[in-house]
């Protein structure tokens, strides 16, 4: 008797349970002349489950971000199309109504549809009213605009946020018979951009997340790949095998920026695969014959000590009158002064009175004197990056001409 009593309460307060959240939906509908204050009153249906489950809730919760969205819209349609306001738009509310209105209608649709595949309902009432809501063209631009914006005020979670949301739902099925979203050509464009903002606060599942969609963009995917690089090089998501499968793939997909190109390079000469390196650059050069890439081969070649083959190609880039003409006359300076080098470290090690200590000076003085020419060169192009000649000439000047170190230790400010 006492189970029984004890069911029959229960069954009562689950009773009563359900009526107060349907008078909670009540309540909200009849203030729905304010959005907000009716979205507030209807969040606890939203969690009961007597009324959690039922798609109309999740319908007329969305209903209430489309009138918080709708009267945002307004005030920026005004606001792009000179007319007067009531008040300012306020752009983050603008965007969290989007990201609830979303939310909502994507819960609502998600329950209805399992309720149809359960035999509970014969088929879905509320998909298409959903789908013409959140599919509208305004609505997805929004979307867009709204992340940008944050993305250029330095405001990079809200731009991940709505970025995402833009990104993400693209692909949802809802929109399976909605061709301009599902097929929406911005998507790698944005992901592009979301990628490099979710980089900016360290968020590593959402750069690996939008790097693989954002990549994909012929212009701006290089963005992508250039923060998921970044990322793998960090201390924080180090991976040496991913950076540099993100790096081929950075100069495979996109071989005209430096980025990638300069850190396979650089790859190469600390594992000491110039030759691999070599042929890479060879590649790329065949369909872009930039400077830059010029001087990285020249570098590379360099690197390999074959140093008239290295002077070949610099003198190339001299004769083009680019932006690394002062860069091409230092690295050729090198390609004498270091060499020099190994001569002055062999002659530290011997008496002065060793016969070939006297050689092995003539010798030095003979590669400064080609060397001396070129760093001038580099100077006179480029007076304020002194890393191109500055402590080269010192060295040089020392040993050749006692005055000109005097003066240019003076002008160097040692």
């Amino acid at each position: 008797m006492k189970k029984v009593l004890l069911s029959a309460a229960a069954l009562l307060f689950s009773v009563y349970a359900a009526n107060a959240q349907e008078s909670v939906v009540k309540e909200a509908k009849s203030a729905k002349s304010d959005p907000v204050k009716a979205a507030e009153i209807l969040e606890p249906a939203l969690v009961d489950p007597s009324t959690a489950n039922d798609p109309e809730t999740w319908k007329l919760a969305g209903d209430f971000q489309k009138s918080i969205y709708d009267g945002e819209n307004q005030k920026l349609y005004f606001l792009r199309n000179g007319l007067p306001s009531d008040s300012p738009v306020d752009t983050l509310k603008l965007g969290n109504s989007i990201a609830k209105m979303y939310e909502y209608y994507l819960k609502c649709d998600e329950i209805e549809q399992a309720k149809v595949k359960s035999g509970e309902q014969k088929k879905p009432k509320l998909r298409k009213k959903i789908i013409k809501v959140l599919a509208d063209p305004s609505v997805r631009e929004n979307m867009y605009v709204l992340g940008g914006t944050a993305l250029n005020n330095g405001d990079y979670a809200n731009a991940v946020k709505i970025l995402g949301l833009y990104i993400d739902t693209s692909k949802n099925p809802i929109f399976e018979t909605e061709d301009a979203v599902k097929n929406d050509t911005l998507v790698p464009f944005y992901a592009a951009y979301a990628t490099y903002a979710a980089y900016s606060i360290k968020d590593k599942d959402a750069v690996i997340k939008y790097a693989a969609v954002g990549k994909e963009h012929k212009e701006e995917g290089f963005r992508a790949l250039w923060a998921l690089a970044e990322l793998y090089k960090s201390e924080e998501a180090a991976d040496s095998v991913q950076w540099l499968a993100t790096i081929k793939e950075g100069v495979e997909k996109f071989p005209t920026q430096e980025y990638f190109v300069a850190n396979l390079m650089d790859y190469y000469i600390q594992k000491n695969k110039v030759d691999e390196g070599l042929t890479q650059i060879d590649a790329i050069l065949a369909k872009n014959p930039s400077p830059y890439f010029l001087y990285v081969k020249g570098v590379l070649q360099y690197t390999k000590q074959d140093y008239e083959a290295a002077i070949k190609t610099f003198n190339e880039i001299i004769a083009q009158e680019s932006d690394y003409k002062a860069e091409a006359y230092s690295k050729i300076g090198d390609c004498y002064f270091f060499p020099a080098q190994v001569i002055v470290e062999e002659n530290s090690k011997l008496s002065m009175d060793d016969p070939k200590y006297a050689t092995n000076e003539a010798k030095i003085k003979e590669l400064y004197e080609k060397a001396k020419p070129f760093y001038e060169k580099a100077k006179e192009l480029k007076p304020d990056n002194k890393q191109l000649w500055g402590q080269f000439l010192l060295n040089i000047y020392w040993k050749l001409n006692k005055a000109e170190y005097d003066a240019l230790e003076k002008e160097l400010g040692y």
